[in-house]
């Protein structure tokens, strides 16, 4: 500073402001634990001091955690809890669907074919159509218990078919042992049906002889122990266990539970399936009769409601989007649940399985800090993405009232009167939540076991973790709502989005732009990543044309007398309109009464479809004469008119009926894209797409955090030392962006879709319970565009359980910054110095679901700063709903 010169006045009140806002947002953000995993890799799970890192878990799968505090010093508060416990109600009542739950022989007919007709054309008498309402029941084992047996699927549901490894129908079993003699050997003695119950274990596992003894008691023979020493190899040779001996010369946890995905490996390679246990679960009842197997992996969750075991949808309020009901603040939603329990679970022999262990051997040999339990939940839970492909293996979350954690155990059994041992015994209790494990098995094993033994047996020493005060996730986040909202609503991390952006060349390839022959192009996986092998879809049945051909030649009678029959009869006259040599049609459903479903479709004709030049590959659902008139002047021939669709009826919404034109699509062999109007092209699509998923679909996140998943954290203090549990969480995909291939588990969801939405609006557009799978949206006046983003989403995350089995799509969520959402680029990339350069990067398409209000208006502003250079287009927006040209000049 020159001499002479005063110093500038220092702005005290405002500096204190500054510092005063930055420790509130400390108080607000970083107190709460559940905020610190917010941003963790999806697939590569961190080890907070919350929890189980791979250093605390032991040889054998048995939980080495200390507690946060020590268990004497708050058993008084726990033992004052308990004085004030309450008992669980449940309806117990004897399944009509107990027995065999396999589909009937005719089944696969009825799937190729959504209108219920037979191979010959005819139409069964008691057949149920595809296109028939359907309200979903969600089956809740902790409000209405019907047993442990399998049940049938519910109505009209059916799972993936098992790509088993060898053919049931081949004598010689197993298979592939060039190399694996003493496997197959063991094999060939021990398993019953191509299936084993095995436990990994060492001579220094506590309890391994006593548990091996309670195997033996219940007379299950097809037991196998992996002894990871001589020492219990030959101990159980004398005892004569059968014993498959791995040579294992790892020291430490970690290398032992990076062996243990190898060794499932070899056994579902050679054509066997694996009923994994660790050996702190206590079993009461042989688990064979028990497991459905049809899904890839069946397992038991670490859940303690319905909500928490088989996932539900919770709503991401993001306030800075707009303050109306109708705005996009509320448009997200995240899909969450519980860990899948590793102590015991089913890996079916299935070439999905096969490809799930081999990623996990990878991932846990080369990612010294992968928690195993953290990372093979990731991978079965949440889609592939870039050059991340999952196995795509299908999930069965097991009863959790059967296959029992110690939580439900000491929580809800045991206060439960309806489910005392003279009317239920579970099939096994794993000790996974309670220290004193040992113990616990014990009051489990002498309560289910002796006759005189009452239930004040397991209440014995019972202090932590045993009131019956079970809350649910939101009940247990209620305090700390904001900061589990808040903490992914302006979440922006956009390492790995952003790297699948550039194909993983990163600075080299951003320096050419959009030109860069990389830029957005689909990423293969590494050849050393484990990732390599893809999945065999399973194409619907015949050659492209066979139904509609089937549909042409039904009498006249039959189409006079079925509604259903008529729609299908004007979308197969679509179909024939579109080009023959295009692979994928893209399909485009507008409401001729709602006027900005009009602007909108207008705009993505002109700008998008025309300028792309894929009129003869478009369809275009409508209800409205007029708007049909419009799309043909526009090129686009194949149209399908519903006059007067609108109104209470389920074939008057344009949802159901774009739906029931998908699902006949993918029934005729023709993969469809749905495309919303509200969206802005800047170029075609599909080059950009994988090919290696049965969904492939935009998403409602806004990075990698909520586009791509995490391991989220739980946090029950009434559990003490575990009180921390560890779960899934991701960001909803987008119905309104989604390309559908033309596989069987595709038309499997798009029929669920369509038949839910067409339940929802016969019921008067109300959603219940019976037919959502979470509290929060029940008893909801929705629209149809609403109730079809919860309904899709619940068919796209969901795991089969019960009488609900799942779709068993393999699912791929597309990059959030190439196919983006109006979030991502008006909160976000317009600001951003590296992603606001449109000749640095245009978005392929971005999808305006966050502004349904001003769709049309800002689609114009990005297609004038996107496409014609015009750099401040995007200026006058608001992150949330205003602004625009028309405020900018009103200011």
């Amino acid at each position: 500073m020159a001499p002479g010169t005063s110093r500038p006045p220092v702005r005290r009140p405002l500096i204190a402001g500054v510092l005063f806002g930055l420790f509130l947002a400390t108080l607000r953000g970083h107190w709460d634990s559940l905020r610190r995993t917010h941003d963790a890799n999806p697939f590569h799970a961190s080890t907070g001091k919350h929890k189980l890192g791979p250093t605390e878990r032991d040889a054998h799968g048995w939980d080495a955690r200390v507690s946060g505090e020590d268990a004497k010093t708050s058993a008084d508060f726990f033992k004052r809890r308990a004085e004030g416990q309450t008992t669980h109600d449940v309806r117990v009542e004897v399944s009509s669907t107990r027995g065999d739950f396999k589909q009937h022989e005719d089944a696969a007919s009825v799937l190729d074919d959504p209108l219920g007709r037979k191979d010959d054309g005819s139409f069964p008498t008691e057949q149920v159509s595809w296109f028939e309402p359907l309200t979903l029941r969600y089956p809740d084992p902790f409000d209405t218990f019907r047993g442990c047996e399998p049940t049938k699927a519910s109505d009209g549901l059916s799972a993936r078919p098992l790509d088993l490894v060898a053919d049931p129908s081949d004598a010689e079993w197993p298979v592939n042992c060039a190399g694996h003699e003493a496997l197959c050997d063991v094999l060939r003695r021990v398993a019953i049906d191509r299936e084993v119950l095995a436990a990994v274990a060492n001579s220094a596992a506590p309890g391994i002889f006593e548990f091996v003894d309670g195997i033996k008691k219940l007379g299950v023979k097809n037991f196998v122990v992996v002894a990871l020493d001589d020492a219990l190899h030959e101990e159980l040779g004398k005892r004569s266990v059968a014993s498959y001996r791995v040579k294992n010369d790892a020291v430490g946890s970690h290398k032992v539970s990076a062996q243990k995905f190898s060794i499932v490996k070899e056994f579902v390679e050679r054509g066997c399936s694996v009923l994994l246990t660790d050996t702190d679960v206590a079993y009461l009842r042989n688990p064979f009769p028990f497991l459905f197997r049809d899904a890839d992996v069946e397992s038991m969750s670490d859940g303690w409601d319905a909500s928490s075991a088989f996932g539900f949808l919770e709503t991401v309020d993001d306030a800075s989007l707009g303050r109306a009901f109708d705005s996009g603040r509320r448009r997200a939603k995240t899909f969450r649940v519980a860990a899948l329990n590793s102590g015991m679970w089913l890996v079916m022999a299935t070439r999905a399985s096969a490809r799930l262990m081999t990623t996990m051997a990878h991932r846990m040999a080369t990612e010294p800090d992968l928690w195993d339990q953290a990372g093979y939940n990731l991978e079965l839970w949440f889609a592939s993405r870039d050059d991340i492909r999952v196995s795509g293996a299908t999930v069965r979350v097991l009863n959790p009232l059967c296959f029992v954690n110690s939580k439900v155990m000491f929580r809800f059994i045991r206060h439960a009167p309806e489910l005392r041992k003279d009317k239920h015994v579970p099939i096994a209790m794993h000790s996974n939540y309670h220290t004193d494990k040992a113990f616990k098995m014990k009051r489990v094993a002498e309560y289910y076991t002796k006759p005189d033994a009452t239930v004040d047996v397991l209440s014995k020493g019972c202090l932590v973790g045993c009131d019956a005060d079970l809350k649910s996730v939101t009940q247990l986040e209620r305090d700390a709502k904001a900061n589990v909202n808040d903490a992914i609503v302006g979440s922006k991390k956009w390492a790995d989005g952003s790297e699948g952006v550039w194909g993983g060349k990163g600075a080299t390839a951003r320096a050419g732009g959009n030109a860069h022959p990389s830029h957005c192009e689909p990423r293969a996986p590494g050849a050393s990543s484990g990732r390599v092998a893809a999945y065999t879809p399973h194409a619907v049945p015949g050659k492209r044309g066979d139904f509609c051909a089937k549909t042409f030649a039904t009498s006249k009678r039959d189409r006079d007398d079925d509604a259903h029959l008529r729609i299908a009869l004007k979308a197969c006259a679509a179909f024939a309109k579109l080009d023959p040599n295009a692979e994928t049609a893209f399909l485009v459903a507008a409401d001729g009464g709602d006027a900005r479903a009009v602007r909108a479709l207008d705009d993505l004709l002109q700008h998008g479809i025309v300028k792309f030049g894929l009129e003869s590959r478009t369809m275009v659902v409508t209800n409205s004469d007029r708007v049909a008139s419009d799309v043909r002047k526009l090129g686009v021939q194949a149209t399908v008119l519903f006059e007067g669709s609108r109104g209470d009826d389920s074939s008057h919404s344009v949802v159901f009926l774009k739906w029931s034109v998908a699902t006949l699509a993918l029934a005729d062999g023709r993969p469809v894209f749905l495309l919303d109007p509200a969206t802005v092209l800047f170029a075609d699509p599909l080059p950009f797409l994988h090919g290696d998923a049965d969904v492939e679909a935009g998403t409602d996140g806004w990075d990698d955090t909520t586009a791509y998943g995490y391991d989220h954290v739980v946090d029950d203090p009434a559990m003490d030392w575990s009180r921390f549990c560890h779960g899934g969480r991701v960001v909803t995909n987008d119905p309104g962006f989604v390309k559908l291939a033309a596989t069987k588990e595709a038309l499997a969801l798009a029929k669920l879709v369509a038949r839910r939405v067409a339940a929802f609006v016969v019921n008067g557009r109300l959603t219940s319970l019976a037919n959502v799978h979470t509290e929060e949206n029940a008893g909801v006046s929705m629209t149809d565009l609403e109730f079809e983003h919860l309904a899709f989403n619940e068919a796209l995350f969901l795991p089969s359980h019960g009488d609900y089995v799942s779709p068993g799509v393999v699912k791929r969520v597309l990059n959030y910054l190439c196919f983006a959402n109006s979030k991502t680029i008006f909160r976000f990339a317009r600001k951003d110095r590296r992603f606001k350069d449109p000749n640095e990067h245009t978005p392929i398409s971005v999808r305006l679901t966050y502004h349904p209000n001003e769709a049309v208006e800002r689609a114009d502003a990005l297609r004038r700063y996107y496409a014609e250079g015009e750099t401040g287009a995007l200026l006058s927006w608001r992150d949330g709903e205003g602004g625009g040209d028309a405020a900018a000049a009103a200011a």
